[in-house]
């Protein structure tokens, strides 16, 4: 090919690579809790995405991207598109109060955003109890506000901690064969952890990475100051006279009583309060700060069973037969005194029952548990995208 031919090609090569380079448009769906929009790439983009206020409204950066092609939106929402040096930039207007989630899909390249509306009971509740503050005391809580939506959010990845229960001096239960729970526990955990960096959504946080103990309450704290979604606790069961015919697989959820004793520690415990709300822990109201301890306490309530509901299902689906399921209960572990973050402990199976203990030796089968574990946490966040995007079991 002679010099000007691979110029002229090259050139051919620039400007197709160019007129793709944008973003090719979007779709819409409304569902009863939230108004979901997706916009479709040219190729894998950084972004960056915001809120501000007068007026409301959601900002979607775009980094690396030329134009914006015809985009297709709900009637209530209206947009305007600006192009940079840097890329464009969407603006969505929506005369309404809102929250929004975001993530990315690959396989094409897509950018979704969640709006949810947020006229509900608990909302309208908050607003009325703001409304009754001395005039100074609903400046600060405005600013905090705006400080909090304003804020440029580059990554959204749900942060998960899973916790391997006992290790070092801390065996946990001995049970058939000399199996000990603590390497049973670590052995899950690590394969979960697996899947969930594969994954690429989830960051994942482990109290510990090998055999060493680990204090209950520092436990419950690495999850607080980590701001987690989520906390799942990994543990075996054991017969305290060593029965064999013991066995079964439960999963716990905080008690209703030690969830009360939390949210008094959050009213007169700054420093937890602090861990707790953030820096809404330095609002004065007391009326304020109780319903906003309350509603983090509800969280770990609640959401927990709602996914000890999710994570029961994937377990029958995934093990199946192989384990004997007793049910989803509550109690007041100390893992699991975590306001405002969804935790729950899972008794694997009974490590005194020779049958299974020796399920629970076998790392295939380590791997289907870990395995059902992941399935459970992506089907909590993502829901409808569940099948979308989910790790190849290994």
């Amino acid at each position: 090919m002679s010099p000007r031919s691979l110029i002229s090609f090259s050139l051919l090569l620039l400007l197709i690579t160019f007129s793709f380079s944008k973003v090719l448009g979007s779709k819409y769906g409304i569902y009863q809790d939230k108004v979901r929009i997706v916009f479709q790439l040219s190729q894998k983009r950084d972004f960056r995405v915001f809120t501000l206020e007068n007026p409301k409204r959601i900002v979607v950066d775009i980094f690396g991207e030329k134009s914006v092609g015809k985009l297709s939106l709900p009637v209530d929402i209206r947009h305007r598109v600006g192009r940079h040096p840097w890329g464009v930039r969407i603006v969505l207007l929506y005369d309404a109060d809102f929250s929004v989630k975001y993530f990315s899909l690959d396989n094409p390249y897509r950018i979704v955003l969640d709006i949810y509306r947020e006229e509900n009971e608990i909302y309208l509740d908050l607003v009325r109890i703001l409304g009754e503050e001395p005039k100074k005391e609903e400046d600060q809580i405005a600013k905090l506000i705006r400080d909090l939506r304003s804020r440029p959010i580059t990554e959204e990845k749900r942060v998960i901690v899973i916790d391997p229960g006992h290790g070092g001096r801390d065996p946990g239960a001995i049970g058939y064969g000399g199996l000990k729970e603590k390497n049973v526990n670590l052995a899950i955990a690590k394969k979960v952890a697996w899947y969930l960096r594969r994954d690429g959504r989830f960051r994942v946080i482990l109290t510990r990475k090998g055999d060493r103990f680990v204090p209950l309450h520092r436990r419950a704290l690495k999850a607080l100051k980590n701001r987690a979604d989520l906390l799942i606790s990994i543990h075996a069961d054991a017969d305290p006279r060593k029965n064999p015919r013991a066995k079964g697989t439960r999963i716990f959820a905080l008690s209703y009583s030690r969830a009360v004793e939390k949210k008094r520690q959050i009213m007169r415990n700054r420093n937890y309060a602090k861990l707790v709300l953030g820096d809404a822990a330095d609002i004065r109201s007391k009326v304020v700060k109780k319903v906003l301890a309350d509603l983090a306490i509800d969280v770990t309530l609640y959401e927990s069973v709602y996914f000890a509901r999710i994570l029961a299902k994937e377990l029958k689906s995934v093990v199946g037969r192989e384990v004997y399921f007793k049910g989803i209960n509550r109690a007041g572990f100390a893992v699991l005194k975590t306001p405002g973050i969804p935790s729950v402990l899972i008794e694997t199976g009974f490590i005194t029952n020779p049958s299974e203990a020796r399920k629970l030796r076998d790392p295939e089968f380590q791997r289907r548990f870990a395995w059902a574990i992941y399935r459970a946490i992506v089907r909590y966040f993502y829901g409808k995208d569940f099948g979308r995007k989910l790790v190849k079991y290994q």
